[in-house]
């Protein structure tokens, strides 16, 4: 119990922190903001990544998180209790819908305890990082990668239990639309990971610089009004956990925002 509660707190402080993360902005649209910024299909991002990656398939190292390296498991509060809210409805296997998820980032950071799970993880990736991951996990048989474009072909008939967006819902374009198309009703769990929110006002549109130790880039970054976002969830899911990062607080132009994680259960399983 003393290294879950070290590692988990590990985790949990490091996320950012201000040496090495900025904003700037904010921008009145998404355009302007893209054009401030290098994107997510930066080189850099995903050399790093396939390097973390590989020395963690060689056993050099336990997981990564933001390309970061750690000895150790990195253990996510949110998604243990996710699945394990998820587990008291589902008996047969679980299949977790991991959008944003890199080289299964989270999966790795977590792998010991998911091993006591039967789950089916799917990753939901850009095409590129999916063709790299398909090469090397493809001995990982619960894991599974999907592009972004085909999950929009396929996502009429992929089912999943749990939908996890592990710091991830603040890069996309459209977050409330996107958001929305992705809560079907087989969903039970949402997890959502140090997402930042405004302390007051209206959602804020930025764009995130990351430098190195992490790497250098930078991409559009949303931080969200929580009765906006809370709105996209809806009347068919209730709050079951949700905490803020004390650690962090992000500073652009005239507003702030924290960290905060979620998860939440589809209301109508409830006892």
């Amino acid at each position: 119990m003393f290294n879950f509660l070290t590692n988990f707190s590990n985790s949990y402080f490091s996320r950012e922190n201000k040496d090495c993360v900025s904003y700037t902005g904010p921008f009145s649209n998404w355009d302007d903001a893209v054009s401030f910024s290098t994107g997510y299909c930066n080189s850099t991002i995903t050399q790093k990544a396939v390097s973390a990656i590989t020395k963690i398939l060689s056993g050099e190292k336990k997981c990564e998180k933001d390309t970061i390296l750690f000895d150790e498991y990195q253990y996510s509060l949110p998604l243990i209790l996710g699945l394990n809210f998820t587990l008291k409805y589902i008996k047969q296997k679980i299949t977790v819908l991991d959008y944003g998820g890199s080289f299964a980032s989270s999966f790795f950071r977590n792998f010991d305890i998911l091993s006591n799970f039967n789950v089916r993880w799917i990753v939901v990736e850009q095409e590129h990082i999916v063709n790299i991951a398909k090469e090397k996990l493809c001995h990982f048989k619960n894991l599974e990668f999907i592009s972004i474009s085909n999950l929009k072909i396929e996502n009429p008939v992929l089912k999943y239990d749990v939908l996890l967006l592990g710091s991830s819902l603040q890069f996309l374009k459209n977050p409330g639309i996107e958001l929305k198309i992705l809560l079907k009703p087989c969903v039970k769990s949402l997890i959502f990971e140090q997402t930042p929110f405004v302390t007051s006002g209206s959602t804020k549109l930025t764009v995130q610089q990351i430098r190195e130790p992490i790497y250098d880039a930078s991409y559009p970054a949303w931080h969200f009004d929580e009765n906006e976002f809370l709105s996209w969830i809806g009347n068919h899911y209730e709050i079951k956990y949700q905490t803020h990062n004390p650690h962090v607080r992000n500073e652009c132009g005239n507003f702030t925002s924290t960290l905060k994680d979620y998860v939440f259960t589809e209301t109508t399983n409830m006892p």
